[in-house]
């Protein structure tokens, strides 16, 4: 269950991409009157807004979140891609949603028994797709046909073969995870320690609540 904030604070919280709303508004014919108007602010308020000099907070701009928060949204995504084995064609898929967790599993290559680099050879992006839904995609590296050897480019996300899986909740992204520790990351034993943690960590700081974690609230 995903938690928000209560009372005072709720009216507080500012809205990150405040900058964002205004110019999505304006480039749908919002003028900065119409927007104070709509918002109860005044004009330099909104202007202010505009320059990035201030942030709103989430109540003011519910007006504008109502309308325009989606699309948004839509503005956070990332693209994979996935390539058939046999006939190498490409299949191409748009995620969108934040990604809360990005972990890369890296084998270790060794020269007479000295370490000499670490290559990333799997891969596991998680996308927080609001209303309590995520989806997992789990990567390995591209390696060339001919000499196997891993795939290079400045784009990290082009390097990777992906396989994009169904939307879940909460309680069954942390079943996930943990299942994967267990059958995947054999080869890797620390990572297989250290993500039951990983992912944990990452809900709680996007405001979900979960079941198992001991809470010690303060008193303010």
């Amino acid at each position: 269950m995903e938690t928000k904030p209560k009372g005072k604070n709720a009216k507080k919280k500012l809205f990150k991409q405040t900058r964002q709303l205004i110019n999505l508004a304006q480039n749908h014919g919002w003028t900065q009157v119409e927007i104070a108007e709509k918002c109860r602010v005044q004009q330099s308020m909104v202007s202010s807004w505009k320059r990035g000099v201030k942030e709103a907070p989430e109540s003011v701009l519910k007006p504008l979140l109502e309308i325009f928060g989606h699309k948004l949204r839509r503005n956070s995504f990332r693209v994979y891609w996935a390539l058939d084995p046999e006939t190498l064609q490409p299949t191409f898929h748009k995620v969108e949603g934040k990604v809360i967790l990005s972990q890369s599993f890296s084998d270790p290559r060794r020269q007479n028994y000295k370490l000499i680099k670490k290559i990333p050879v799997h891969k596991l992006v998680i996308h927080d797709q609001g209303k309590g839904k995520f989806r997992v995609i789990q990567q390995s590296r591209l390696k060339l046909r001919n000499s196997n050897e891993e795939l290079e480019c400045s784009q990290e996300d082009a390097i990777w073969n992906s396989i994009v899986g169904d939307q879940i909740d909460a309680v069954e992204l942390i079943d996930f995870v943990d299942a994967y520790c267990k059958e995947q990351l054999e080869k890797f034993p620390s990572d297989a320690h250290t993500l039951p943690y990983l992912i944990r960590k990452a809900l709680l700081n996007h405001g979900y609540h979960l079941d198992g974690v001991v809470e010690y609230p303060a008193v303010w």
